[in-house]
């Protein structure tokens, strides 16, 4: 292969291998940390962190190619990917997870084009770049598409592993016996370049973790969703990065009105707020919050272009510039956001932070022009903050309180005599503020529900219940006295809202107990078959916890029930149709399956549909629920079992 060819494939794998490790250490920590969207937007965070290091790093070690070929040997004894012990705090495990698993490999990877353009002698390498841009394009679609639904977790690791060492070959045969690097000559970049290379690389990445956060906490936290912003993202620094942009400026110029039209959207959605043209706006986000996300990144990733520096000196640091305005976006996002935002619905806040960048970023692009463009930069930056504060103390008048944690946002509103708890825009149940009625289970709970039907046809049995999933308490208005319920719950926020804003605890008949943590652990910490029936009710807003659905989960399970058990499981859902991978994971163990979906109307008059899924290796427990109008699961396609290991969503979509 001649040595052009050689670095050019160098750098496709280098970015390849890098993206793909992005997407297995998330997916690999998604089960311990809960299955939540925040997952993601934390090891973005890191893995910025890395790429920052090194590009310092790079500057240095591509003087000392057997230095480096040393230290490319390294991550191999950091495979196959392992988690180390748990430790206190979601963020700072994930953060800590991730720098003694794939942090080593993907800091040595991330160096790949700056130090083989160093060993070619190529000043330029653009063919370099447009090589790794390509590998990182070919990562995001083969992961999700097909390494993920094909290939269980370790098999993915053994592939990647072998993949890895042939990239550590390839790059001992591009390493020269020695480099002389070439003083960088010219003059050095002033503060304000340097300023603006943060802000205009920060704003974008800040807006697309904002998109990756609403489409994971409303729809599914998969690699198949944290790769779409991230693609659109990327597409936007190929085609300006270019020597000749791709485009027209001309386009640029109307994409900021076409992104406010995308904003009319997303404004449109938060109004109406529920029926037939909310749920047709909410569905729309995949599409005007990509294209938001597009346009603002065309945006900010063409002015980012057209300042590159035009002296070695100043381009040494161009690049390490744009990967700090990287860190500090997502950290924005990420870290600040979270911290800062207790009280603030929804994801407000997480877009007052892309406005307040996005204005910085303006402010510092357009401020050393003329007069006339002075005024017009501080006018967008003046709309972007109003557009940003707006976002950020926007409240509901129905809402009566919000908490946000590292597991999601919460919200409690009153409206139409009901106060109900929502997770992101799903209800998590729902209590009449009628005493007379407070003790009465609403909506997907009601006693006309598929679990009112489970109930009354099983219950009357049930003296020890086991809850996966808290919400506002709703299934402990079902329990008879003299019985027990046990609530595991992972989000500290949930326990207090149900505990301080909800009644159904505290006037329960039965005694009930709230356990804090990851309920597939706490269950598997004892083995005495403790319940009578398992409720898997742990949805994160609409999304599905998919690590609480696995086989090994069911064996947990059912080592947890006593002899006749049942297994309830909600699976309503917007977007995924989870039976057949139920009746898969319960086969797996020895149950059979029924399921039922029956509408439902609330006190405001908004129609929904609970469904349910009911599991038991007892056959009297089946056909007492098929004579009440359950159906069996046996009709259904037959899919192959999710595993901790294997699971992907494209199988359950049902759009």
């Amino acid at each position: 292969m001649p040595s052009r060819h050689r670095f050019t494939a160098l750098a496709f794998l280098g970015s390849f291998l890098a993206f793909c490790l992005e997407l297995s250490a998330a997916k690999l920590l998604l089960p311990r940390l809960g299955g939540t969207a925040f997952v993601w937007t934390g090891a973005t965070t890191f893995f910025q962190a890395a790429l920052l290091l090194s590009y310092l790093y790079a500057r240095r070690a591509r003087s000392l190619p057997r230095a480096h070929l040393i230290l490319a040997v390294l991550p191999l004894f950091f495979f196959p990917l392992a988690l180390p012990a748990r430790s206190e705090g979601p963020l700072l495990e994930l953060l800590r997870d991730l720098a003694l698993t794939a942090g080593p490999a993907f800091f040595l990877l991330s160096t790949t084009v700056l130090v083989a353009q160093t060993w070619l002698g190529d000043e330029d390498g653009y063919h370099l770049y447009a090589a790794s841009n390509a590998g990182a394009f070919a990562a995001l679609f083969v992961y999700p598409l097909i390494l993920e639904p094909l290939l269980p977790l370790s098999a993915q690791s053994r592939l990647w592993l072998f993949l890895y060492a042939a990239w550590a070959a390839l790059l001992a045969s591009c390493a020269p016996d020695s480099v002389s690097v070439r003083a960088e000559t010219g003059r050095a970049a002033t503060a304000r370049e340097r300023l603006q290379w943060l802000l205009l690389s920060a704003a974008p990445c800040a807006a697309m973790l904002a998109v990756t956060n609403q489409l994971s906490m409303n729809f599914a936290a998969v690699p198949l969703l944290w790769v779409l912003p991230l693609a659109a993202y990327l597409l936007t620094l190929v085609l300006n990065f270019k020597k000749k942009p791709w485009y027209p400026e001309r386009l640029n110029q109307l994409l900021l009105p076409l992104a406010g039209i995308a904003a009319l959207f997303a404004a449109a959605a938060l109004w109406f707020g529920s029926g037939a043209l909310a749920g047709l706006l909410d569905l729309g986000k995949f599409g005007y919050l990509l294209f938001a996300l597009f346009a603002l990144c065309m945006i900010f990733h063409r002015s980012l272009a057209a300042r590159r520096p035009d002296s070695a000196r100043a381009m040494g640091s161009y690049y390490a510039w744009m990967a700090g305005g990287g860190l500090a976006g997502s950290a924005a996002v990420a870290l600040l956001v979270p911290i800062l935002g207790r009280s603030v619905p929804g994801g407000a806040l997480d877009w007052t932070a892309v406005a307040a960048l996005a204005a910085a970023a303006v402010l510092a692009r357009d401020w050393e022009n003329s007069g006339p463009a002075r005024a017009a930069a501080g006018a967008v930056a003046a709309g972007l903050l109003t557009v940003g504060w707006l976002a950020g103390t926007w409240r509901s008048a129905r809402t009566a309180y919000t908490a946000r944690g590292f597991y999601g946002v919460n919200a409690v509103q009153d409206a139409d005599g009901v106060r109900s708890l929502y997770h992101g825009n799903t209800e998590h149940g729902a209590q009449s503020l009628d005493p007379a009625r407070a003790g009465e289970p609403l909506s997907y709970y009601s006693f006309s529900s598929p679990l009112g039907d489970a109930w009354r046809a099983l219950g009357g049995s049930w003296k020890s219940v086991g809850a996966v999933g808290l919400g506002a308490g709703t299934i402990a208005a079902y329990a008879a006295r003299g019985s027990t319920v046990d609530f595991y719950e992972l989000d500290p926020d949930v326990a207090d809202i149900a505990a301080r804003w909800f009644t159904y605890l505290s006037s329960s008949l039965a005694e009930t107990r709230v356990i804090l943590g990851d309920a597939r652990l706490s269950l598997e910490a004892a083995a005495t078959p403790d319940y009578d029936v398992l409720i898997l009710d742990a949805f994160t807003s609409g999304a599905v916890p998919v690590h609480l659905l696995t086989e090994e989960a069911f064996a947990s399970y059912r080592r947890r029930l006593r002899p006749g058990g049942v297994i309830l499981v909600h699976v309503s859902n917007r977007y995924l149709d989870l039976r057949p991978a139920l009746a898969a994971s319960g086969r797996a163990s020895g149950l059979r399956g029924v399921s039922r979906r029956r509408a439902f109307a609330t006190d405001g008059g908004e129609a929904g549909l609970s469904a349910w899924v009911a599991l038991s290796a007892e056959p009297r427990n089946i056909a007492a629920l098929e004579k009440v109008g359950w159906v069996s699961l046996d009709a259904l396609p037959r899919v192959a079992a999710w595993t901790d290991g294997h699971a992907s969503l494209l199988s359950a979509l049902s759009l």
